[in-house]
């Protein structure tokens, strides 16, 4: 299957991101629950964060995006999506 890495920038409104924050990390532990989602946080400046996926494909990462709370309610100002294939780390198996 695919891997995505995918790096989100957060709007300016920092009070919805607050909001929704909780949401967010519930959809994505459900995520990492069902080995979708493989590691996923913010960056330490707070301006957004990365997540690493493991899809069927392209099109089933769009979907699970689009249902993020995040996206739903606003909180992103950008989203960039790249397919990447790693090759060496320890969590590779």
């Amino acid at each position: 299957m695919p891997t995505f890495v995918v790096n989100i920038r957060y709007s300016d409104d920092r009070e919805l991101l607050e909001r929704v924050r909780s949401a967010h990390r519930d959809y994505s532990k459900d995520l990492a629950d069902r080995g979708v989602l493989l590691s996923g946080g913010p960056f330490a400046d707070g301006d957004g964060g990365m997540l690493v996926y493991e899809t069927t494909d392209r099109a089933e990462l769009d979907r699970i995006l689009a249902e993020d709370p995040y996206a739903k309610e606003g909180v992103l100002a950008e989203t960039t999506v790249r397919e990447w294939k790693p090759l060496t780390g320890s969590w590779l198996g």
